[in-house]
């Protein structure tokens, strides 16, 4: 077969600056001279409590302003205002949130609602029947969600629920608070980032901590240091995250979720388990499970989606170490779920640095071949064993009944596979186009039993034989005390 061409033009290069980079969990960043960011670093802390946090007095007749320093420390009792500068529609939700906080934090009587407002969004944790009624009856992981699915909804709010957090985690006397304040913080960037205001201050904030041991705070620390680089960098969930996934981030400092990190991590994750794996667990078992589903006869597999709430279920399910399909019984769900796990790389399947070469070289597929012979061994076997199994439904006799030929199964993994990181929407655009083909000449041309010599993958042995498993990883529960 010909290789496909893109349709005129060429693609746009994303350039590199003269900064030099640092390759972080998170990938390649440039960086600026250490004396230079530090005092960026610094000026932006001070600058963004002179200009945004709220003017706040105190005492019965002689009305004297509260320093920051005093604002932004833990206190007991309720909070009467918003820390920042808000719109006055968002002063009773921030109130609220303050609340609910100290709820999560064990500050504030668990018994004791807090009077929410049903989001609209049903909580999907708790099944269909639940619906509104099941939605801010008092629960703390319910007016959790609640503050969470505010903050989505409201990009001026989501700074006033940092500094909250920011405020009770500050001369904290009890370690068992601190720990649920920073299983908090760990759900928070599981959720939406901080404005780019707030991020250095934030950043300055987890930074002064990482040496802090009591209560673990350290790990968690590390952790969410890394956690604000990337959802900075991603952005906000498109939905509110369910009761099961709220548990998983507070945990997420002690137990990595399978999916958000990097492929080094997540191999590392599996490697008392599962130590001759040349690829993540997770990679055969969802493609076996769309094989023992019907998927290369269901119409539109990868391109139609599964139900949402099946998804996330058997997300969460695999993050706790129970590869199984107890329940699922549409092949669109791993579908959706593989196409998720790859798109929520940390670092993209196609590194970077590589990107521009890739889509020069969209059009010519023996310098495609040669490309991912050069990738880093963890990136070129994932790929092989994605392609090699999206080959298997190139047959006509598949392609007849799901619809899926190649160029459309190029167009809804490409997505998954190669990023653009440009800022700019203009050259994502444009470029699209390319990494689309690039995609498609991998899913003709690769002969992916040839690229690696350590390495031929295989399909429809995993689905059975994990099955019912666990990786044997022992998962905390939400809200653990501090020890």
């Amino acid at each position: 077969m010909a290789p496909l061409k893109a349709r005129g033009g060429k693609p746009i290069l994303v350039d590199e600056d003269e900064l030099p980079s640092a390759r972080l969990s998170t990938g390649d960043h440039k960086i600026l001279p250490r004396p230079l960011a530090a005092d960026i670093e610094q000026f932006a802390v001070a600058d963004f409590a002179k200009r945004y946090f709220s003017t706040h007095k105190t005492g019965l007749i002689f009305k004297r302003r509260v320093p920051v320093e005093q604002m932004m420390s833990w206190q007991k009792g309720p909070l009467q205002a918003p820390l920042l500068v808000l719109n006055r529609s968002l002063h009773k939700d921030a109130v609220k949130c303050f609340k609910v906080i100290q709820k999560v934090m064990g500050d504030r009587d668990r018994e004791k609602p807090v009077a929410v407002k049903d989001s609209g969004t049903p909580n999907s944790s708790l099944g269909p029947a639940a619906g509104k009624e099941a939605f801010g009856i008092g629960s703390v992981l319910e007016e959790e969600r609640w503050m969470l699915t505010e903050g989505l909804a409201h990009g001026e709010l989501r700074d006033e629920i940092y500094c909250q957090v920011v405020k009770q985690l500050s001369n904290n006397p009890s370690p068992e608070s601190t720990f649920h304040g920073w299983q908090l913080l760990c759900v928070l960037l599981f959720t939406f980032p901080p404005s780019k205001n707030l991020e250095a201050y934030l950043r300055s904030f987890m930074q002064e901590r990482l040496t802090h041991t009591e209560s673990r705070i350290d790990i968690m620390a590390k952790y969410c240091v890394a956690r604000l680089a990337v959802i900075s960098k991603k952005g906000p969930r498109p939905k509110p995250p369910t009761i099961q996934e709220i548990e998983s981030a507070a945990d997420a400092a002690f137990n990595p979720s399978t999916f958000g990190e990097s492929l080094e991590s997540i191999m590392r994750l599996q490697l008392r388990t599962y130590p001759d794996s040349k690829v993540p667990i997770i990679l055969p078992f969802l493609a076996d499970s769309i094989i023992a589903l019907g998927g290369p006869k269901r119409e539109g597999i990868f391109r139609i989606p599964g139900d949402n709430e099946a998804i996330m279920e058997m997300k969460v399910r695999i993050d706790k170490g129970h590869y199984n399909l107890q329940g699922i019984d549409d092949p669109h769900v791993p579908a959706s779920l593989l196409k998720m796990w790859l798109r929520e790389l940390q670092e993209p399947l196609i590194p970077v640095e590589l990107y521009n070469e890739c889509i020069q070289a969209s059009e010519d597929p023996e310098e495609i071949i040669r490309i991912v012979k050069g990738l880093p061994s963890i990136n070129r076997r994932v790929l092989l064993f994605v392609i090699s199994f999206l080959q298997l439904f190139l047959p006509e006799t598949v392609t007849s009944v799901t619809k899926m030929g190649s160029p459309s199964l190029a167009l809804v993994l490409a997505p998954n596979i190669i990023r653009c990181e440009s800022d700019s929407v203009a050259v994502v655009l444009a470029n699209s186009k390319f990494e689309h083909t690039f995609v498609h000449n991998l899913i003709v041309h690769l002969k992916c039993h040839k690229i690696d010599p350590d390495y031929i993958p295989t399909h429809g042995i995993a689905a059975g034989s994990a099955s019912g498993t666990s990786t044997g990883r022992p998962k905390s529960s939400h809200r653990r005390a501090a020890t």
